[in-house]
């Protein structure tokens, strides 16, 4: 038997082998020429953006109208160039994906792999991968809180005794912290700058702490008066408040999520804390000012932006 896992996510694609581990993890998108035939994947995609009009490159989760017909061409094209699915061979795929895809969409998504060849195919949220992926021991009597922020996506849950008991969502997420760039930059200094700029600026200055010495870099976008290219200076102190504004309706979602719970649910949590991963936890002092806000432990993962991948890994791992 033959096991992969994917792990879908609206800025990286994963793929994991139960013999390999991780063996490919790139941007999720596909570049399609006119008749929808695949030319690139991932980080090759990525670089084809702008350069034909008659090349689409697509971001299949980018948006709230997920793009399936993309999506199931992106997985079909892993699928061919790393052999998951081989004719003498059974394959046994677990899949990973966002909060916001529906059942009738997961349904759909599993009957493609299905009918590609896969032998079975499993699926479930990225919360749930993230928990294990966190090696909890979620058969626990105790309660145990995950909390998993990442470009698109912004869950918490709770588990004991096996089973999810709560979770929530919450429309702000990591991509939210690019749009406030974007739209700062343009008030501050009138220019209009484009998402792989907002994600740089957001990755190189973004914070949650003052700094002593605050970084700067070189912003370059198009003046909207000027209708020109211009370059300015800006620094992680002048993006604060903005970032801070941010955590702030985090902190105020998970305080009403933990007023939702049972209080002996609450106090499992206040206890142990909240265990946090996805790319958005890298932010710096991010945990320790949800500690201070809702004075309340938080932990974060060995390697929070692949906790989910971990746990498929492990999931694979334990397959018989």
């Amino acid at each position: 038997m033959i096991r992969f896992g994917f792990d879908l996510g609206a800025n990286h694609i994963r793929l994991i082998s139960d013999e390999k581990g991780l063996i490919f993890d790139q941007a999720c998108m596909v570049a399609l020429d006119k008749k929808n035939r695949v030319l690139a994947i991932g980080s090759e995609a990525k670089e084809m953006r702008g350069i034909d009009d008659s090349i689409r490159v697509i971001a299949p989760l980018a948006n709230k109208e997920i793009d399936f017909k993309a999506l199931n061409l992106l997985m079909e094209q892993l699928c061919y160039e790393f052999n998951v699915l081989r004719v003498f061979q059974k394959t046994e795929i677990i899949v990973s994906y966002p909060t916001s895809f529906n059942n009738q969409q997961c349904e759909d998504l599993k009957q493609n792999l299905l009918d590609l060849g896969a032998h079975r195919v499993y699926m479930d949220q990225e919360i749930w991968m993230a928990a294990i992926g966190a090696n909890l021991d979620l058969f626990l009597p105790l309660t145990s809180c995950v909390l998993n922020i990442g470009y698109s996506n912004c869950d918490i849950a709770i588990f004991s005794s096996g089973k999810m008991q709560k979770k929530s969502s919450c429309p702000i997420s990591g991509k939210s912290i690019n749009t406030l760039i974007g739209k700062w930059v343009r008030q501050q200094y009138g220019l209009v700058i484009s998402e792989h700029m907002k994600e740089k600026i957001n990755k190189t200055l973004a914070t949650t702490i003052k700094e002593n010495n605050p970084k700067q870099m070189h912003v370059q976008g198009m003046d909207i008066h000027l209708h020109q290219i211009k370059v300015v200076v800006i620094n992680s102190s002048q993006l604060l408040e903005l970032v801070l504004s941010i955590v702030s309706q985090w902190a105020h979602w998970i305080a009403q999520f933990l007023n939702e719970c049972t209080p002996l649910q609450r106090e499992d949590i206040l206890t142990r804390g909240i265990i946090c991963c996805g790319g958005v936890m890298k932010l710096p002092g991010l945990t320790g000012t949800l500690k201070r806000m809702l004075s309340c432990p938080f932990y974060v993962t060995d390697d929070p932006d692949q906790t989910v991948s971990q746990g498929i890994y492990i999931l694979l791992s334990r397959m018989e």
